[in-house]
């Protein structure tokens, strides 16, 4: 059985300017490095932002996990 993706959210108080703020993996010299990102588009967070599973979310508690099925 294959484990559901998602993406980490990062939630940002209205008023805001886009949609959605992610995190994604720069990844500079080999080694991962995370910063955000921000679109208004779902398709940008599906195709940009860093994928994990709800289990490896929870070592990131400020982050919102959500499953990629729940983006469209």
């Amino acid at each position: 059985m294959t484990k559901k993706l998602g993406v980490l959210l990062v939630d940002v108080p209205e008023p805001k300017l886009f949609c959605y703020m992610y995190i994604i993996d720069v990844g500079i010299c080999g080694k991962p490095i995370y910063t955000t990102n921000e679109s208004n588009e779902w398709e940008d967070v599906i195709n940009e932002a860093y994928k994990c599973t709800q289990e490896e979310a929870q070592k990131y508690p400020q982050f919102r996990w959500v499953a990629l099925d729940d983006l469209s």
